[in-house]
């Protein structure tokens, strides 16, 4: 089993760290700014979303295993059947209209599958990842 880690948004990761740090030390804060304490149900709130965030951004990631295409990010996880691949295209804006993006970087690729079904992801070593998914099945339309 090969697992292709997810590339990164320049932008995103910061924005990401600073938010999560930022709620974290939300937690540190006693008051707001008028002098009432900050009740314990937003903390939790707040905790539970830096988590979320911290789980996304820490295992997003794509796995070829026999046939299938597994993919990860945070609590949204799926497979596709790698013979069911019709076509992959290497997507070079920031715009997907893909409804699925379990990707954290913004050039990846579209895979579509079945009929009419489609997904984008972001593996780092792009090349590479096409490359083994061919193998499994040479009949991909790959789209530059």
């Amino acid at each position: 089993m090969k697992t292709y880690r997810s590339t990164l948004n320049v932008i995103m990761v910061p924005v990401l760290v600073m938010l999560v740090f930022g709620i974290i030390a939300s937690f540190f804060i006693a008051e707001n700014e008028i002098g009432e304490e900050i009740p314990i149900q937003i903390k939790i709130f707040l905790g539970l979303v830096a988590a979320m965030l911290l789980w996304i951004l820490l295992d997003t990631n794509y796995k070829i295993k026999e046939n299938q295409l597994l993919y990860c990010s945070g609590p949204i996880r799926g497979k596709i059947n790698i013979n069911k691949i019709n076509k992959i295209e290497n997507v070079k804006t920031w715009y997907v209209t893909s409804i699925l993006k379990p990707a954290l970087g913004s050039y990846g690729l579209t895979i579509t599958y079945n009929k009419f079904d489609d997904i984008y992801i972001s593996p780092k070593n792009k090349s590479e990842f096409v490359a083994e998914l061919l193998k499994i099945n040479p009949n991909i339309q790959i789209i530059a």
